[in-house]
């Protein structure tokens, strides 16, 4: 028995001298409730502070990628590519209301979500195009297909970033993985007060989980 237990048994069972008047039990009634509601409350949030913003550079040749990841272990278990501090940093922190679904069409994935919340997905595309190059070429047919395109860099990863049409808030990073594939981060700020840690700008969101999607795989 710890130190309080004992207090408390003292109060609550008192000698034989001492009376049990009704506002003495009332006293020790009250003071059990404030101990036992001293371990009740909301989750605390598990990161610090705001992520730093991701490190992104200029646009860099789409093949050859110079620093190619490998695709095997996310297409193992897709949902292990982020570790929960990393989904917390997107979704809501702390994470424990957060879930998580399966790919999408032509691509296999993992996403997460919780009410009122951002939403994030991420993917290895598994039909045409399925690399970059090949992404460049449609889009050179199509312009229209992906608005606001821009290319740029993550750690040494090709990357081209758009606003997709049909996902309001979102934005969408196909990262050129190798040569022969790529990947989809697809970020959404949907919730009705934006992103926890982004506000409302889902491409600094999306091109952070990008950072941390290279950086996983890696192996850092």
């Amino acid at each position: 028995m710890t130190r309080s237990s004992g207090r408390l048994s003292l109060m609550l069972f008192p000698s034989e001298g001492e009376k049990r008047t009704p506002a003495r039990i009332a006293g020790i009634l009250a003071g059990l409730l404030f101990v036992a509601g001293c371990g009740i409350g909301e989750p605390k949030p598990i990161l610090s502070g705001p992520p730093a913003a991701a490190q992104a550079g200029p646009a860099i040749p789409i093949t050859p990628v110079e620093k190619p990841l490998r695709s095997a272990d996310f297409s193992r278990f897709p949902c292990g590519i982020l570790q929960p501090e990393q989904v917390a940093a997107f979704i809501i922190d702390p994470p424990e209301k957060v879930t998580r679904g399966g790919g999408k069409d032509g691509m296999l994935g993992c996403a997460w979500s919780a009410p009122k919340s951002p939403s994030l997905g991420i993917y290895r595309a598994i039909v045409k195009p399925n690399n970059l190059a090949e992404l460049v070429e449609v889009n050179d047919e199509n312009p229209q297909q992906y608005p606001g395109w821009r290319e740029l860099s993550i750690d040494g990863i090709p990357v081209v970033e758009y606003t997709p049409r049909y996902i309001p808030g979102a934005c969408d990073l196909y990262l050129g993985i190798s040569d022969t594939e790529m990947m989809l981060v697809e970020y959404a700020v949907n919730g009705p007060s934006g992103s926890q840690y982004w506000g409302n700008d889902s491409c600094a969101g999306a091109r952070k989980a990008a950072e941390f999607v290279i950086g996983n795989l890696r192996g850092r």
